[in-house]
């Protein structure tokens, strides 16, 4: 028997057909919400999936609307294989330790603006108009080359920009324009894709072993700082030249229903074009009762989704391992003893390592679930942050090796399970402006992060930050274990109702 609810609560309508909408209430309310809370509906419960036209064009919508991450992956490292030859070319104005930290700082100031810029622009810009402005950021970034310290602040910020806008409008844009059944496979892409601009600017940073490519006359850090200009240059080709795509619900929200319409027929075959355009409508229409300002986030309705994508943003970052990728290049110097050879293989390792789980994580998912991926994923890097810990104290070879095997242990695990949850989780639980908070906050603890992380290598060691990062890590296990709740199987409005927000 099809699942019957109220067509003026959003959250239990979006697997109704439009006929289904017409029904009178008292037939609507014969099934109790509750059922939704003990276990995912049976298929025979659920309407007809909507058969798309295309799966070929939807990945590539997709993937260009995601490309971003690619972005965000390639920009924890490509200053910090750079340091050496940027800083021989630019006048410095306080120690390398202190000016590391503030070019790094720089990128993520911007990313904090461009979060806070952000819930404007989801109010008054549909999502691919929002992408476009952060994409013009992203482009006049490629003035980074020129050899001026404050130019390449300057512009850093700009590309910080970039990054804070895209990340939090590519999560919604996905959510609203994903079909349902393609969800989960294509929310876990954004890690795969940061995974994929790591290895990328890894690979990029053995150039370096050139000793032409390095130095006060090298010219090779410039074509480094330019590639992410021509990322962001043809995510708009993509998506606003040739496909001229956009997200329906947004469009609806401005009023511009028949372009919805458009975009949905793009998508979705004839027959559930009307059924995908109701759907769209009642989303719009819920988002805009949600639009209640920030304070209100933090009510009994929100607040624990909230707590948990604040968390996830928080740990995510303070685990250990995003310092690890920002500074990889000082800290596999400490651990290989100036060793330049040595550090590019570490380097180029690490990012073939944080590759890997990508391929693999969608299957991983469909059998264990966010929830004991999750648990399972901060308890294994509990285990190697304390192996990490130890082995710091010794200088051999010997423990240098096996200090980078644990590391790579380390970068695989969180690969699999913290890094890809925090990206589809967070945006799946909260609404646009939950997403949006939650995302803002992870910029200001990676602002922290990158600013104060060489002072702590300088000061505490690495076996004093790890020993930090365990702590964190540990308790950040005992939350999720007593909040999380497994969403497998679950709709975007069977997880508000799971959650208690109905």
């Amino acid at each position: 028997m099809t699942s019957q609810v109220l067509p003026q609560q959003l959250h239990e309508s979006e697997n109704l057909s439009p006929s289904n909408v017409a029904q009178e209430p008292s037939m609507l309310l014969t099934q109790p919400s509750s059922k939704l809370k003990s276990k995912p509906p049976d298929q025979s419960e659920k309407e007809v999936k909507e058969e798309i036209n295309s799966l070929v064009h939807l990945t590539i919508i997709l993937v260009a609307i995601q490309s971003g991450n690619f972005s965000i992956g390639y920009s924890l490292s490509y200053l910090t294989i750079s340091f050496s030859t940027l800083f021989s070319q630019i006048t410095l104005k306080g120690s390398e330790i202190e000016e590391q930290g503030l070019f790094s700082a720089v990128l993520s100031i911007g990313q904090v603006v461009g979060a806070l810029l952000t819930k404007p622009l989801l109010k008054y810009t549909t999502r691919n108009q929002s992408l476009l402005i952060a994409d013009l950021f992203g482009i006049i970034s490629i003035l980074q080359v020129i050899p001026n310290r404050e130019v390449i602040l300057t512009f850093r910020f700009c590309y910080g920009l970039c990054l804070g806008i895209s990340t939090i409008i590519m999560a919604v844009y996905v959510k609203e324009l994903c079909p349902d059944q393609y969800y989960e496979t294509f929310s876990v892409l954004a890690s795969f894709l940061i995974a994929g601009g790591l290895f990328f600017i890894n690979f990029l940073s053995l150039g370096y072993l050139n000793p032409d490519l390095r130095g006060e006359d090298s010219y090779y850090w410039q074509i480094i700082f330019a590639i992410p200009a021509l990322l962001h240059l043809f995510r708009q080709l993509i998506l606003t030249v040739i496909y001229k795509v956009d997200s329906p619900d947004s469009l609806i929200q401005i009023q511009m229903k028949q372009k919805a319409k458009e975009i949905i027929k793009k998508i979705y075959q004839p027959q559930f074009i009307d059924q995908v355009f109701q759907k769209c409508q009642l989303r719009s229409q819920e988002n805009q009762v949600q639009q209640e300002g920030m304070m209100n986030l933090f009510n009994k309705k929100h607040i624990q989704t909230l707590l948990i994508g604040c968390l996830l943003a928080f740990i995510s970052t303070w685990c250990g391992l995003f310092a690890l990728y920002s500074y990889s290049s000082q800290i596999f110097n400490i651990m290989s003893d100036g060793d330049l050879t040595l550090n590019a293989i570490f380097s180029i390792i690490l990012g073939v390592v944080q590759l890997i789980p990508a391929f693999i994580s969608k299957f991983i998912y469909r059998r264990l679930g966010n929830r004991p991926l999750l648990l399972y994923g901060l308890f294994f890097l509990i285990i190697f942050q304390i192996l990490i810990i130890g082995l710091s104290y010794s200088d051999s070879y010997e423990a240098t090796i096996i200090s980078f095997i644990i590391i790579c242990f380390f970068a695989f695990t969180f690969a699999l399970t913290l890094g890809p949850i925090t990206f589809s989780m967070t945006p799946e639980i909260n609404t646009s402006e939950g997403t949006y908070f939650c995302f803002v906050t992870l910029y200001a603890w990676q602002l922290l992060m990158l600013y104060i992380f060489p002072f702590m290598l300088d000061g505490i060691k690495m076996s004093g930050s790890f020993i930090l990062f365990g702590i964190l890590t540990f308790l950040a296990l005992i939350y999720f274990y007593f909040s999380v709740k497994e969403t497998k199987g679950f709709n975007h409005n069977e997880i508000d109702n799971l959650y208690g927000k109905l």
